[in-house]
Order: structure tokens, then sequence, then C-alpha cells
């Protein structure tokens, strides 16, 4: 082999060598300082994913944040409501009484039979107990002087029943007046006491007031009722003085016996 051979030899192994340096570099250089790391990527994404759900997070906390006077509100609402319908309840039992004291007075002297009736001789009523009794009663019989007649002979026939005659006085004290005292108290604390009462006090008032007035128009209910049946004898009520007193006793006996609405 010739001298020129080998070096044209050595040239053509340099020129390759050259190209094939050459034909790599780019690509190292890519890898180097271009190629996306898998790893660094998928760090870098779950940064941005949590950033991202971070600040999310965080909206949120500032808006529930920001709302909290709106999430006040709403706990407040309810006794808010409470309180209103209190008040409408209020108006509506100052009205009823209003319009009773009223209508009561017309009621001449020789019908109103509460005035002087007694269930013993030792019966003692103050005037405020006796108007209550008078504003649970007489409402329930309309103010008709004809009815509270018929009462008073009912009472008067019990009287005479040494075994039954308590029946009145549970019926007057036990039954009447106890519901008209717990409306006119409710009254004085919706008047007097709302502005001060807690949400539980509120809810326990609405509840106490709403169920008096409930009774006491299941009284009327009963109470009428009883006058009717007692004008037309029905069951032998206005003929047979012990089936009369079975009869007062079993829907007067206490609050719970009165018929329901």
């Amino acid at each position: 082999m010739t001298k020129t051979k080998i070096n044209r030899i050595k040239f053509n192994i340099a020129t390759i060598l050259t190209l094939v340096y050459i034909s790599c570099t780019p690509v190292n250089k890519i890898n180097t300082n271009n190629q996306i790391n898998p790893k660094k990527s998928s760090n870098t994404n779950l940064r941005e994913t949590n950033n991202s759900d971070l600040t999310g997070i965080t909206k949120n906390f500032k808006n529930k944040s920001n709302g909290s006077e709106d999430l006040g509100y709403s706990i407040q609402k309810p006794k808010e409501d409470i309180i209103a319908k209190l008040k409408a309840i209020g108006k509506k039992l100052e009205a009823q009484k209003k319009l009773e004291n009223t209508e009561i007075a017309k009621i001449a002297s020789e019908s109103d039979f509460l005035n002087t009736f007694k269930v013993s001789p030792y019966d003692i009523l103050v005037e405020a107990n006796l108007m209550q009794i008078k504003r649970m009663i007489y409402p329930s019989l309309n103010y008709d002087t004809k009815k509270i007649g018929t009462l008073k002979e009912i009472f008067e026939k019990l009287k005479k029943n040494t075994k039954k005659y308590n029946i009145i006085g549970i019926f007057i004290h036990h039954v009447s007046w106890n519901i008209q005292f717990h409306l006119d108290n409710h009254l004085e604390s919706i008047n007097t006491k709302l502005d001060t009462l807690s949400q539980k006090e509120s809810e326990e008032l609405l509840t106490a007031v709403e169920t008096d007035m409930q009774l006491k128009q299941r009284f009327t209910k009963t109470l009428k009722a009883t006058i009717e049946d007692y004008n037309n004898d029905v069951g032998n009520i206005k003929t047979d003085e012990e089936k009369l007193a079975n009869h007062m006793d079993e829907n007067y006996k206490d609050s719970s016996a009165l018929k329901p609405i």
C-alpha cells in the first residue's frame, strides 16, 4: 500500500469521525438543555395543580369569611320570625281581650251569674280571676244570655249532688280559669319580655301560647256541644242528673278531655 493511499484512508476516517461528532452534538445539547425532565415536569405540574387547588380553597374560605355576617343572619332569622309571630299573636290577644271586656260589660247583672255563684260557701274569687273566668266562659257561649242561663241551670243541678259538685270547681277553676290565666301571662310576656328572650325562650313561649290558644278553642267547642246536648236531652243529661254529672266529668275533668279542634 502506498503512502498516498494510507493518507487518504486516514483522511476519510477523520472526516467520518468529524461528521459523526457533528451529527451527535446537537442531540446531546438538546438532551442537556432543552429536553423536558419527566421528573421535573411531574413535580412542576403537581405544584401548579396544588397551587391552583389552594387558590380555589382560599377563595372559598374568603367567600365564607366574607359571608359570615350572612351566616349569622341566617341563624338569627328564625328567631326574628318567631318574634314577629309572637307580636302578631300579641295583637290578636289584645284585641280579643278588649272585645271580651266590652261584650261582658253589656251582659245584664241578672244574667251574669258568675258574679255571685259559688261552688261552696267558702269560695272567694278576686276580681281579676273572676274576670278571667268570664272571659273564658261567656265568649264560648257567644255572650248569649239564654245559653248562659242554661249553664247556670247545669251548675245548680250539679251543686245539689254532694258527690259530684266538685265537678263545677274543676270546670271553673282548673279548666276555664287556668287556660285564660296562662293566656294572659303569655300576653304579658309578649308585651314586656319579648326583646330580652333567647332563641330557646322565644320558641318555648310561642309553643306555649299556641297550645293555650288551641285549648281555648277546644273549650269553646266542648261547651257549645254540652249546651246543645243538654237542650236536646242527648243521653238524658237534662233529665238525669247522674248522667249529667258523668257527662261533665268526662268532658271537663282536665284540659286534655276537651274535644279536639
